[in-house]
């Protein structure tokens, strides 16, 4: 049939027209049609398109995504003559949209900032908004390890504002991503710090007798004794806040002072670091391997400076070995963390019978392959490691110093016979802790020509440095970079040296010259020393030359760590430009 005299343009036009004139002409479809499009257009103005400006995750894609799905969505409905395939289609396009954003986002913000379509988790993220703006009732309740729930006290009970003290001390070093949390009394007020990506950073005092009722709050959530002021003690807490849980490990003691206390935030978490993520590098990783391979006795001496790791590394080295082949134990004073496999035994320092050396030989005298001791200053300890009856074992030793020569030195004469201390030694690893930049907020300079050259940087070659932020442009605003909470640092990273024995250094080290042996060990086998790896890591854009300069810094002039920015400052730097 001729459809030309009815229209001019032919038939396809006609029941394009038609379609359009019946989804118009219904009664209920527009409001179908608006029941869909409404909601999907509040959801990419009013929720999609900030929050990819404000974690910076694609805006233009995202945006051009979502318009372009609206108007797709629109299409089908207006030109395909069934509404009823069209509007489910258009329905499936707005969800498939926004799901997928809903899965790409997620994993790349930072943890605790998820969608979530569950009312339970809006609940909580309610709780933890409202405790942190102000507390004014209880959100958070303690229990002890085996589940015990303290009853969180009411508005009348006189514990109620020791409540209040405890939420938030330990709510507002959460929200800093603290690590550890101290009061150590002074001399009007109890000081009060935490520790964030290894740097310790001083908080608001809190009044002596607030101080001493909190710490005796939580000792009692923790079952601890409250009446036994002097003594160190160790207990679990549990902190349930808006349907999450956070587990704390309290240690408390006394003094004439005052009580002091310290909290470690997710402890087991801080210390479980696979060997493969500890930040070796390739070179080094193969020096432990050669060093150790075919190696059934002899000494591993671990080193560290305090508060860096070195409990963190001593596992992590551990881990290398088949705890299912080998015989495993160690001995510490204080047993942070249980490994699979491995018998941990921990000292009893109120024991006045046995020493921590008598006790080490104790523990050798049952036959093991493998002993980790926690700390080889003890006296007494390394005079263990290197007696003739032990040969056959081998020993890790942690020493909390920050050089390697110093770990050898210590080790030689805490022997009693640098001789024997030589040929037993194997292997030397040392760590230092650095901050690594937050990448949503770290700014982009170019290097001096010195600075290049200290980075071994050829004359004349371009590159690109970073330097920590903190901050970050949202339209017109100048706020706190959401990924890190303003501190331009997004976690921490090792740097390590790794020093293998040989025959030549093992000579020399025998006459007393350890520094001697070290230049020779590293001329042998030619691995870079921490700072080297550091300023490698500078060159990768991982930290900055201010941060390296931090953790080499003289001891007098690293006494006072830079402290994390505080929400609210001002930068000292311009801020990132990832605006709106």
């Amino acid at each position: 049939m001729d459809l030309s005299p009815l229209h001019p343009h032919g038939a396809g036009p006609l029941l394009a027209d038609t379609a359009i004139s019946v989804q118009l002409l219904s009664v209920y479809k527009p409001f179908l049609v608006a029941l869909v499009v409404l909601p999907y257009a509040w959801l990419i103005s009013s929720v999609i398109d900030k929050d990819v400006r404000y974690y910076h995750l694609n805006e233009k894609v995202w945006n051009a995504a979502c318009v372009g799905t609206l108007l797709a969505g629109l299409a089908c409905v207006l030109f395909i003559p069934l509404f009823w395939v069209g509007w489910p289609l258009m329905l499936l396009m707005f969800v498939g949209v926004s799901w997928g954003y809903w899965k790409y986002r997620d994993p790349k913000v930072p943890k605790g900032k998820q969608f979530d379509l569950f009312a339970g988790k809006w609940a909580a993220y309610s709780a933890r908004r409202k405790a942190a703006k102000a507390f004014g009732e209880v959100t958070a309740s303690f229990s002890d390890a085996k589940g015990n729930k303290q009853v969180p006290p009411g508005k009348e009970d006189p514990l109620f504002e020791v409540h209040l003290a405890a939420e938030q001390l330990i709510l507002s070093a959460l929200a800093r991503r603290a690590a550890r949390l101290d009061l150590v009394p002074g001399s009007n007020a109890h000081a009060s710090s935490i520790v964030v990506d290894s740097v310790r950073v001083g908080r608001e005092a809190v009044a002596s007798d607030v101080a001493a009722r909190l710490i005796d709050y939580l000792k009692t959530a923790a079952a601890l004794d409250t009446k036994d002021r002097r003594k160190r003690v160790r207990g679990s807490i549990r902190m349930d806040v808006g349907g999450g849980r956070v587990n704390l490990l309290l240690t408390a003691w006394g003094a004439s002072a005052g009580q002091s206390m310290r909290i470690d935030i997710e402890r087991d978490k801080q210390l479980t670091r696979p060997f493969e993520a500890l930040g070796l590098l390739p070179a080094q990783v193969d020096a432990i391997t050669q060093g150790l391979s075919d190696v059934k006795e002899g000494v591993v001496l671990v080193a560290a400076p305090p508060g860096q790791g070195l409990t963190t590394l001593g596992c992590s080295l551990l881990t290398r070995h088949d705890s299912y082949v080998n015989n495993i134990k160690t001995l510490e004073k204080v047993v942070e963390r249980k490994l699979e496999g491995i018998d941990h035994l921990e000292w009893d320092s109120t024991d006045p019978s046995a020493d921590f050396a008598a006790r080490l030989q104790t523990v050798v005298r049952r036959g093991p392959d493998i002993v980790l001791a926690s700390d080889l200053t003890d006296p007494g300890t390394a005079g263990v490691f290197v007696h003739p009856n032990n040969a056959g074992v081998l020993f890790y030793g942690l020493i909390p110093t920050e050089s390697a020569q110093v770990a050898i030195a210590t080790f030689l004469k805490a022997s009693g016979d640098p001789k024997a201390a030589a040929a037993r030694l194997r292997l030397v690893v040392v760590q230092r802790l650095a901050r690594t930049l937050c990448t949503e907020c770290r700014q982009a300079y170019q290097p001096t020509p010195d600075q290049a050259k200290r980075l071994g940087v050829p004359e004349g070659k371009a590159i690109q440095l970073y330097r920590a932020g903190g901050k970050v442009q949202v339209k017109n605003d100048i706020v706190d970079c959401p990924t890190c909470g303003g501190t331009g640092f997004g976690g921490v990273t090792g740097l390590f040296e790794v020093l293998r024995v040989d025959g030549p250094s093992a000579a020399i080290l025998a006459t007393g010259d350890t520094a001697g042996a070290y230049t020779a060990m590293r001329r042998a086998f030619k691995t870079p020393t921490a700072q080297e790896c550091g300023l490698l890591r500078v060159r990768n854009g991982e930290t900055s030359l201010e941060e390296i300069a931090r953790v080499f810094a003289p001891k007098a002039s690293a006494s006072k760590p830079a402290p994390v920015p505080p929400t609210g400052t001002k930068p000292a730097t311009k801020p990132s430009t990832k605006s709106a």
